[in-house]
């Protein structure tokens, strides 16, 4: 049991062993006027046995039913009308990508560059220098660093090349 309600309620009601009864009576602020309301728990437990007697029902679930019945006919038809919603409706999740897309547009439009497509050549880390291959099937291309720093020589569909051999 965690919170206190639940350990007091269980206590007035003897639902603890002695090991955690007596650590319960310690931890109340105030012991006596807990002993007196559990006093008069036993007391009222006492009475409600002694006035009210269980009888049994018949048909119990026939009286269920029209208890709900009754129950329908006064719950008011816009509540009963409306629909349970959830966290994600699909008309939400719609909208949700709707504003979504739309945000994406934005962002790409904002962040594209507008100068009609032509490369600024100090934009970029590479520059693409002269490359062949003397082999047709190969697709050679070699980049430059700008300043001359590195550069980097890209074959497409060589296969395995030994490190002795050398391309020409």
């Amino acid at each position: 049991m965690k919170n206190f309600e639940e350990r007091y309620t269980a206590w007035l009601d003897g639902q603890l062993d002695e090991p955690e009864r007596a650590k319960f009576e310690a931890e109340l602020p105030d012991r006596e006027a807990a002993l007196a309301d559990a006093a008069q728990w036993r007391a009222l437990g006492g009475l409600m046995r002694e006035v009210v007697v269980p009888t049994a029902v018949p048909h119990s679930d026939f009286l269920n039913s029209q208890v709900l019945e009754a129950i329908r006919r006064e719950t008011p038809v816009a509540e009963a009308a409306r629909p349970v919603r959830g966290w994600f409706p699909i008309g939400r999740l719609a909208w949700t990508g709707v504003f979504l897309a739309a945000v994406a547009a934005v962002l790409s439009w904002m962040w594209m560059p507008r100068d009609g497509g032509v490369p600024n050549e100090a934009r970029f880390i590479s520059q693409v220098i002269d490359a062949r291959s003397s082999d047709p099937k190969l697709g050679a291309y070699a980049f430059a660093a700008p300043g001359g720093n590195g550069a980097v020589l890209w074959v497409d569909d060589a296969g395995f090349i030994p490190a002795t051999e050398r391309l020409k």
